[in-house]
């Protein structure tokens, strides 16, 4: 039978009572807690009734991995009063009573104020970390993406998972707000409050398991990342991110085990930081542009369009692209043709004819308005061309060429030819599109 185990098990702040409760109750088993490496460690032993008692020291750090020199001075005083420390870890203190007449550590107003304040900092730098995420991640869909995200489930799933994220920390604050206010109210009334238990359901049920929807936002980022490469011919790409992952959990693994001082923790966590911007970005970076190499070309029966069904074209196809997209709220279809003398012509752009264009296609009015604002908010000098399109709207724009943005009911065209079309032209681009 082994005599020591380990138990990943997390405490929020206001949850003190609970903490030492639920190291009391393994005491009485016969498992006696020595202290944080990778998770509570508990040692098999005679079970016994000790009582314990966990406080929030407020010149602690969520940087300190074990008990500082002041966390030390803090103990001796604690021992006078006749309590041992244990263990220390982030603002954490877990003391032993040694003696039957040992004192409490702190006045209830003190523990009320250290574990009201120790929350609301933990709180701020956590809501501050998931709401400039999710800024980011929002202000590309709204901005920058938007056309490409929205027809991407996957995306959806981490735009939403991310404002969960945000509404869960928000009401983590909201509870802990309550719950100040009535252990306060309990000290006017000369009650001594209990931290942790019923009244703090919410916030246990957030802070211990969250760990279940970060590691799904997570999968859900890998899937994301797994697609995309795949849909580039390079799913290999998920080796980057999986590799990065594995070592950020070797190195948190080694921080958990090594217990460095707090400024060490600070040292190597900037130094950390500082390899992930020098190193591992730039390498995922040239990774992503340097892979898949060059697809092969597309047969003209594989294109929905192409220069030579509407106009004559001289020459061959010498470089294609494609793209598609499609989830819940529509699809979009992206396609790309130049013709050229030969296979080597297409590094020269006089000698190539272009060709490109998206098809978004939605049952969602909005979605289409959307495309169209933005498409529209960029256009150089756009001039109306909805009669000669016989859509709903239309516009052509650009210094060179045709460049064309129309929308049906259903449907919204984007595209790019070298040269303005006519009215026959266009109608054999809508017939092959199916506009």
């Amino acid at each position: 039978m082994k005599n020591r185990k380990r138990i990943l098990k997390q405490f929020h702040y206001w949850e003190c009572d609970t903490f030492a409760e639920y190291l009391h109750n393994m005491s009485a088993r016969g498992w006696h807690f020595k202290g944080w490496k990778l998770g509570l460690i508990f040692e098999k032993g005679e079970p016994e009734d000790i009582e314990y008692a966990v406080e929030v020291f407020p010149k602690g750090s969520e940087m300190d991995t074990r008990p500082e020199p002041e966390a030390q001075e803090y103990a001796e005083y604690c021992g006078a009063a006749g309590w041992k420390l244990v263990d220390g870890r982030r603002k954490f203190c877990v003391f032993r009573k040694e003696r039957r007449d040992a004192v409490p550590i702190v006045t209830p107003e003190e523990r009320l104020y250290n574990i009201k304040r120790a929350g609301r900092v933990q709180w701020f730098w956590e809501f501050a970390g998931i709401g400039f995420v999710t800024g980011m991640i929002w202000f590309q869909f709204l901005t920058l993406n938007f056309e490409r995200w929205i027809f991407f489930d996957l995306m959806l799933l981490l735009l939403v998972g991310s404002l969960l994220g945000c509404l869960e920390k928000l009401t983590e604050g909201i509870a802990m707000l309550i719950t100040a206010h009535y252990k306060r109210k309990e000290l006017l009334e000369g009650r001594i409050p209990f931290y942790g238990g019923k009244g703090q359901v919410i916030i246990r049920y957030l802070k211990n398991y969250m760990w279940v929807v970060e590691i799904g936002a997570y999968s859900l980022i890998a899937g994301t990342y797994l697609l995309i490469a795949g849909m580039r011919g390079s799913a290999y790409l998920l080796l980057v991110p999986v590799s990065a992952g594995l070592v950020m959990l070797l190195f948190m693994a080694v921080l958990e085990i090594w217990r460095p001082s707090r400024a060490n923790n600070w040292a190597v966590q900037m130094l950390a930081a500082l390899g992930i911007t020098i190193v591992l970005i730039p390498v995922i970076i040239v990774v992503v542009m340097t892979s898949g190499g060059e697809k092969p070309v597309l047969s003209k029966a594989d294109i929905p369009l192409t220069q030579a069904d509407y106009k004559e074209v001289s020459g061959q196809i010498v470089h294609t692209d494609e793209g598609h997209l499609e989830g819940i709220l529509g699809s979009m279809r992206y396609f790309q043709v130049e013709y050229g003398e030969s296979a080597d012509s297409k590094e020269e752009e006089e000698n190539t004819d272009t060709l490109w264009y998206y098809v978004f296609q939605t049952e969602h009015p909005w979605i289409l308005n959307k495309v169209w604002q933005r498409y529209e908010k960029n256009a150089y000098q756009p001039r109306n061309c909805t009669a000669k399109w016989e859509a709903v709207s239309a516009f052509e724009g650009g210094m060179a060429g045709g460049l064309y943005t129309v929308r049906f009911q259903d449907k919204l065209l984007y595209m790019y030819s070298d040269e303005s079309l006519d009215v026959e032209q266009i109608q054999i681009i809508k017939n092959k599109l199916q506009l």
